[in-house]
């Protein structure tokens, strides 16, 4: 993933909420486009509480951008798919 693509996907005009996933399984949902930031070679994606709004963070995970698979759009809703903002969920 080129760090121009994220920053295209934050600046889209209106916002379109996306799940990021990882190489290793974990995927994390960007309802706003201040929850991610790309920089050289890596993100930085903020991760909500579970029990907050989808769009305040509780900390901060950093990223390779080698390790971003894909990025699907999401509902305007928040997603409620196991495993969303963290690792992958039971099978």
């Amino acid at each position: 993933m080129r760090r121009e693509d994220i920053r295209d996907l934050t600046r889209a005009t209106p916002f379109q909420p996306f799940r990021v996933f990882l190489t290793t399984g974990e995927t994390f949902d960007i309802h706003h486009p201040d929850m991610i930031m790309a920089t050289l070679g890596t993100a930085h994606i903020a991760v909500p509480s579970p029990s907050g709004p989808p769009d305040a963070a509780e900390r901060v995970k950093i990223v390779s951008l080698v390790h971003i698979q894909k990025i699907e759009f999401l509902p305007a809703a928040p997603s409620s798919q196991p495993g969303a903002n963290g690792p992958p969920g039971p099978t």
